[in-house]
């Protein structure tokens, strides 16, 4: 019986498959819901479909690299200004030996030694140059954080000198070095020709050339504040140390002929 009808079973079944592949073939290739693919069409100018799609352009890789991303995105790689709080330059400055003190201590905490670069205090990663100088050009105060103003000029590789913290990942990990380096300990004053004289700068001036950076403004340490701010030729009165300097301290200027020094 099975073998009787099998033949005819068999034959209705390549009948139904004919017609249905005549009548996908005259129907056209199905389209997913909600897609468009006229949209993936382009004309014979170049130039493709504009219809209504939920498609999102991609971009060409040769664009990437000039293509702002992420939520930094309206940063761009050149220095950019953040607005910074008005200051009033001729406000009188109370000073205290303990908030000089407890800056000195801060200061020397993200140092490795006396003069050494500090250290960068918050995580850099997925940032740029631009970044740093947007902050610490003019400093900017953010959630009750201020960042420090820059003591030198601008210079494309802030992380060649600032250790940066480690990343995410790392920053759990032990990386402590055992040294016996003790670095010399940080001046506290300058010194005075004469009792009520302009103090010495107790430091080098090699990249500290703004001094408003920790003594004037609204950005300078606390116990560390000019009360003279307003005056913007600091050397004209506070004499800068030649040995701190490692200028010579002899007649003789290098790379320069003989002078000669008349003394009285």
């Amino acid at each position: 019986m099975m073998k009787r009808y099998a033949p005819i079973f068999f034959s209705c079944m390549m009948a139904v498959a004919v017609v249905g592949y005549i009548f996908g073939i005259a129907d056209g290739v199905p389209v997913p819901g909600g897609l468009n693919e006229a949209s993936l069409a382009v004309k014979d100018d170049g130039a493709s479909i504009d219809t209504d799609t939920k498609l999102i352009p991609a971009v060409s890789y040769s664009e990437i690299a000039n293509t702002p991303m992420g939520p930094t995105k309206h940063w761009q790689a050149t220095p950019q200004v953040l607005p910074s709080a008005e200051y009033d330059l001729f406000r009188k400055i109370e000073t205290s030996e303990a908030d000089k003190k407890a800056s000195g201590q801060l200061r020397a905490s993200r140092r490795a030694f006396n003069g050494a670069p500090p250290i960068i205090p918050h995580p850099v990663e997925n940032t740029t140059d631009a970044a740093c100088y947007a902050c610490h050009s003019g400093g900017v105060q953010m959630a009750g954080l201020k960042a420090s103003v820059m003591s030198h000029a601008f210079l494309g590789n802030c992380v060649q000198c600032h250790a940066p913290m480690a990343p995410a990942p790392f920053q759990d990990v032990d990386a402590a070095v055992a040294t016996s380096f003790v670095g010399l300990p940080a001046p506290t004053e300058g010194k005075r020709a004469y009792k009520g004289a302009p103090p010495t700068i107790p430091h080098s001036q090699w990249m500290r050339e703004n001094c408003s950076a920790c003594h004037g403004g609204p950005n300078g340490w606390a116990g560390l504040e000019s009360t003279h701010p307003w005056r913007t030729n600091c050397t004209q009165c506070h004499a800068p140390s030649a040995s701190l300097d490692q200028m010579p301290e002899s007649d003789v200027v290098p790379m320069l002929p003989s002078l000669d020094v008349v003394s009285k």
